[in-house]
């Protein structure tokens, strides 16, 4: 178990299970921002032979690697004397199975630095190496599951559950949810795919974000659609567990039933942090604003976060908080992403 106490904040991570809890000077205060880190989001390359229509990256076979020197930096960088090491690091690209140190990257960023790897991968590239790294050092691992795709994507779903469940590795299926998706996931909300789904531990949506070979056409736009999915999440009729990542929070606070303690809001550049293979530091992998985004090359990320993020904090203070200042879930949340204007959905589903 990790434990981090200090002043107007706590927190508490069980690396077996992934749970966590996060509270200030009591268990009804929530605090603003972490004094260093709970998770990194770090893309270890830019390298994929997928080419698939929707990659926010624009990964392709010429995308760059991450050095397994530059990677140990990385972690060096995040962990400090007074507040320890990042709780856990989300490894991507670009496909991570197919970094060339893939192996070595989770391992020592289990063994030698005591955080928790997790990562995604498309999964058509596991071998016993990997998957027994996989089984030895990580939390879990997320199968992208390309709805974009024919049937055969569907099809190929319960083999590779009952394949990883075989080798004890606890897997999520992360799905994008897009004007193009936005059916068939609402059938999956219906129940209709639990026996595709059943050995996976859970489904988690993913906004779809029009950047790099993203179609901005593809965003979601269609109000009857999305009122159709919103009022399935109120009441699933499916047996597998949901989650949703955090740029559909908003509009499920403000639209659903469910408990708002138990939902963060955006947590980019406040309690989590994005590094690329070329150790440029920015809030989050979807920033598209050069201003807030630091190089590891020629700062310290002690600095980075704790002095120079103050604009982007300040910038989510002021433009996104702002513009949601009437909501009654404001308290909540941190209001539109300070990125894309078009993932703001709240206005989008009209009351029934």
């Amino acid at each position: 178990m990790i434990r981090k106490h200090f002043k107007g904040y706590n927190f508490v991570g069980i690396p077996e299970t992934g749970f966590t809890l996060r509270w200030g000077d009591d268990l009804s205060h929530n605090p603003y921002m972490a004094p260093w880190p709970e998770l990194a989001d770090i893309s270890i390359s830019n390298y994929c032979t997928n080419g698939c229509s929707y990659c926010y990256r624009s990964s392709d076979q010429e995308g760059k690697f991450m050095s397994l020197e530059d990677y140990k930096h990385v972690l060096q960088e995040l962990t400090n004397k007074t507040y320890g090491s990042v709780f856990q690091v989300a490894l991507g690209g670009g496909e991570p199975l197919l970094h060339p140190d893939f192996n070595e990257i989770i391992r020592t960023t289990r063994e030698d630095y005591g955080i928790t790897p997790n990562y995604t991968t498309c999964g058509k590239f596991f071998n016993p190496e990997n998957l027994e790294a996989s089984r030895k050092y990580c939390g879990a691992v997320a199968i992208s599951w390309d709805p974009y795709r024919d049937k055969l994507a569907l099809d190929e779903l319960p083999k590779l559950g009952k394949f990883l469940e075989d080798n004890e590795i606890r897997t999520n299926i992360h799905y994008v949810i897009s004007e193009t998706t936005l059916e068939h996931a609402t059938h999956l909300l219906e129940g209709k795919y639990d026996g595709y789904l059943e050995q996976f531990n859970a489904v988690i949506f993913l906004t779809y974000k029009p950047t790099g070979r993203a179609r901005r056409e593809d965003i979601i736009r269609s109000s009857q659609k999305l009122r159709s999915f919103i009022d399935l999440v109120n009441k699933p009729a499916t047996n597998i567990k949901i989650g949703f990542d955090a740029c559909f929070v908003p509009i499920l606070l403000k639209k659903t039933d469910i408990d708002n303690t138990m939902v963060d809001s955006c947590e980019c550049g406040f309690f989590s942090v994005y590094i690329d293979e070329d150790l440029n530091v920015s809030p989050c992998s979807f920033c598209n604003d050069k201003t807030y985004c630091y190089s590891l090359k020629r700062s310290s990320f002690k600095d980075i976060w704790q002095d120079a993020f103050s604009n982007y904090r300040n910038y989510v203070d002021g433009k996104c908080k702002l513009n949601c200042s009437k909501c009654d879930k404001s308290s909540d949340c941190r209001g539109m992403c300070p990125f894309f204007d078009e993932l703001f959905l709240c206005g989008l589903v009209r009351e029934p």
